[in-house]
């Protein structure tokens, strides 16, 4: 085991199946995954908030103090809880291009993320470093890199298409309410002075602002990855 790896917290080594249960004596009696585990059902059943140490420690059956043996502090579990939460990357087409391949990614991540919608209120303070999450990289980089980007390029690139899904999802999740866009157009049309605000008044009018429904994915996720990709090819073009 190198230097690098030991300064690493127990929970992640634990995720990276790094530590060491082939010692004698009697095997733990919970693990990282089975604490991620119940973390992520209860922020799916009751929110982020609800997710705390005690909490997690009830649902498992466990003490408190015990949890801390794995998981050593709220941002060592909200990493796990993430890492749990997107699961393994999905297995991309290989008879498609890049381009096409990068679509399934994004549409993926969309999905998980709709799924565990708590996921984009996570604030860590350090980068993931969970294995579904850097396997969810990995899949990512080696798409973009058939391009023809170089590695530098292709992490931002697929950095603005994962933002980019974590936006449209943020949004979506809070307008998910049914009817909470419906009357929005007929109130701005109370509101508009056409002269004034020419150019809404305009997107007004073409009928943009009306609810689309809330399949997934949506004709405006569509069209913004649309505009990612084209960018990004010009890029790798370049």
């Amino acid at each position: 085991m190198t230097e690098e790896t030991t300064e690493l917290p127990r929970s992640v080594r634990e995720l990276w199946g790094l530590t060491d249960h082939g010692r004698r004596g009697p095997k733990p009696a919970m693990s990282v995954q089975a604490i991620a585990g119940a973390a992520v059902e209860l922020a799916d059943s009751d929110g982020l908030d609800a997710v705390t140490m005690a909490a997690v420690a009830k649902r498992l059956g466990f003490t408190t103090m015990s949890l801390y043996r794995y998981v050593e502090s709220r941002q060592e579990l909200l990493m796990a809880m993430v890492d749990e939460a997107l699961g393994p990357p999905p297995a991309l087409n290989r008879r498609r291009g890049w381009r096409g391949q990068v679509e399934e990614w994004a549409r993926a991540e969309a999905v998980q993320l709709l799924t565990h919608p708590w996921v984009v209120e996570v604030r860590t303070a350090t980068p993931p470093i969970g294995p579904h999450t850097i396997a969810w990289m990995e899949v990512g980089f080696a798409a973009l890199m058939k391009s023809g980007l170089a590695p530098d390029k292709a992490a931002s690139s697929l950095l603005i298409v994962d933002g980019y899904a974590r936006s449209h999802v943020r949004l979506a999740l809070q307008y998910a309410a049914p009817g909470a866009t419906e009357a929005w157009p007929a109130q701005l049309r109370a509101l508009l002075d056409p002269a004034r605000f020419p150019a809404v008044h305009a997107v007004l009018e073409s009928g943009a602002f009306e609810d689309g429904g809330d399949d997934f994915p949506s004709e405006e996720f569509e069209f913004g990855l649309r505009l990612l990709l084209e960018g990004i090819e010009r890029l790798a073009r370049s």
